[in-house]
């Protein structure tokens, strides 16, 4: 009773207080706390995001510190090579704030915020690749061990990774979040959360991906142009409808006779390979066991026909050679003309296995898989669904019936003078070993790109393309140097305005810091050439060259 008493007591002189003085005054608000706990974002309404056009859901956020196993390490270290990330497996992960969430209506994202000590003020979204459809750990990592707050995403949808289309069956509005919608409000969404988190703005925001996440970055600079400071472009699937059903098609289609049987399978790759590289890679003056410029050699499958008596196991036959004629030619109409102009890179053979040829016991590859779905759930606005034959498909008759979903999913524009005013720089990087996306297709849009903004020099003020022998399609393998570090260049053009002129290359393959050769690559139309004395394994004894006015 008696405390009872001595809390009314207190309100009551307060008031008589306040009756003697005169009205309290009043006392600003203080600013929004910082929120130090990590899990408290969950609770947190970032519903206005993007002012209602982003509705965002943190699920779950904790502290979090990494233990990866050694072959999660090495799977991290991979994608670092094909982000352009130079990175190296830390003894211990830094701590990292990890939430996971979601933006309206399914696009699911990762993200790893370093601790507000350790953030360097920077942002990376890395976006996801083939058909998207899941979250993979090891897209947050290298540039989080870096400073960065890095966020990945599914895409918009759940799937089986890389080639799974069903979740598009008549879903033209996750297919339009896929094709471009989730990364612009994905970034949307990160700058609110890591306002939240660190009580202040991020400074610089870039984007890396390849394939379609190298896509993914310059169709924001052309739909979004004011999105994001830098971007790294690996292998970008430019014209994606026509990878998917020309390209891939094809691919996917020549090792099968009409009753789908294999006629050439990979246990014919090595053969190829060697072919192609005995006669290729002396092409451009240095036989280094990779091809410079693919578009140098004027191979021809023909050459590989097996000749009466000959060991069946060092030629082709015919049907053989007429497989490998399409893989590397253009795409043709029932007219005879070209439609898809780049047939697979000679050189790229390395990648083969599955990628182009069927493995061994295997009905089908990764192309024809990807043709396949892409038909029957993706390219019609109307999907035909699972019970439609890709194969009554004719380019003759359907291709103009694939323009409403062309138009979400390709880059068909050359404009990116709004990305330019915005001061965006870009880095393209592409590998003349690329057997599922052609270098080739990645220099037209470029040349096409340069002359629509005005020339070179206009154009590589704000966007450069390197092309680098030997690598193949966002991985490590491949006869060609393959590691780089496009992150640095890309901040050092950024944030103090040094353009790249050379991006150095090594043939790390461990993640263990063993490099026994490094190769210059510098930005296109320039190649590296051998200066004639010294180690062909060293930087330093190559200069740069133009092709087209050198002699």
């Amino acid at each position: 009773m008696e405390r009872l008493k001595k809390l009314w007591v207190v309100p009551v002189f307060a008031m008589m207080i306040v009756g003697v003085l005169g009205t309290a005054p009043a006392v600003a608000s203080p600013p929004p706390a910082v929120v130090d706990d990590c899990s408290a974002l969950r609770v947190k309404d970032f519903s206005r995001v993007g002012s209602g056009d982003a509705p965002t859901k943190v699920m779950s956020g904790k502290m979090d510190r990494p233990n990866l196993s050694a072959a999660e390490a090495t799977q991290t270290w991979r994608r670092a090579g094909a982000q352009g990330v130079a990175y190296k497996h830390p003894a211990e992960m830094p701590a990292n704030c990890l939430i996971t969430g979601y933006v309206s209506p399914h696009i699911q994202f990762e993200m790893r915020m370093p601790e507000k000590a350790a953030w360097n003020g920077k942002f990376l979204l890395a976006a996801c690749d083939g058909f998207c459809g899941k979250i993979s750990f090891d897209q947050t990592l290298p540039a989080m061990v870096r400073g960065y707050a890095v966020l990945t995403t599914d895409g918009g949808h759940w799937g089986e990774h890389p080639f799974d289309a069903i979740w598009a069956n008549d879903n033209v509005q996750g297919r339009i979040d896929f094709a471009y919608r989730a990364n612009h409000v994905l970034l949307l969404a990160a700058k609110a959360i890591m306002r939240e988190y660190y009580g202040r703005d991020s400074r610089y925001h870039y984007i890396t991906g390849c394939s379609k996440g190298g896509q993914a970055g310059i169709m924001a600079a052309i739909r979004y142009p004011g999105d994001f400071d830098g971007i790294i472009s690996r292998a970008p699937t430019i014209d994606y409808t026509g990878v998917n059903v020309l390209r891939c098609g094809t691919n996917g289609k020549a090792p099968l006779d009409q009753n789908e049987n294999i006629i050439l399978d990979a246990s014919k790759v090595p053969l190829i390979q060697r072919a192609v590289m005995n006669y290729c890679d002396p092409k451009d003056g240095l036989a280094d066991g990779s091809i410079a410029d693919a578009r140098m050699c004027d191979f021809k499958p023909s050459m590989m026909l097996c000749k009466e008596g000959q060991d069946p196991d060092s030629c082709l036959t015919a049907p053989q050679v007429a497989v490998l004629d399409k893989i590397y030619s253009p795409v043709r109409n029932g007219k005879g003309e070209i439609i898809y102009p780049a047939g697979t890179a000679l050189g790229s053979e390395v990648m083969w296995p599955d990628w182009v040829l069927p493995l061994r016991g295997q009905p089908h590859s990764k192309p024809y898989k990807a043709w396949d779905q892409y038909l029957r759930f993706m390219a019609f606005r109307d999907s035909p669904g699972p019970m439609y034959d890709p194969r009554s498909f004719s380019v003759d008759d359907d291709w103009d019936k694939l323009a409403d979903m062309s138009t979400v999913f390709d880059i068909s524009s050359h404009d990116l003078r709004k990305f330019q005013e915005a001061g965006g720089k870009i880095i393209i990087v592409h590998g003349w070993g690329d057997a599922a996306v052609s270098p080739v297709m990645t220099i037209k849009w470029y040349d096409e790109m340069t002359h629509f903004m005005g020339g070179r020099d206009k154009t590589q003020s704000f966007a450069r393309l390197f092309l680098m022998p030997g690598v193949t399609h966002c991985g490590s393998e491949g006869p060609g140097p393959s590691r780089y570090d496009a992150l640095t260049l890309l901040e050092n053009w950024v944030e103090k305005g040094e353009a790249p002129n050379l991006m150095m290359s090594n043939d790390e393959r461990d993640g263990k810091g063993v490099i026994t050769r490094t190769r210059p690559v510098y930005p296109y139309p320039l190649m590296p050439r051998y200066k004639g004395k010294g180690s062909v394994d060293d930087a330093t004894n190559f200069g740069p060259y133009d092709p087209k006015i050198s002699s």
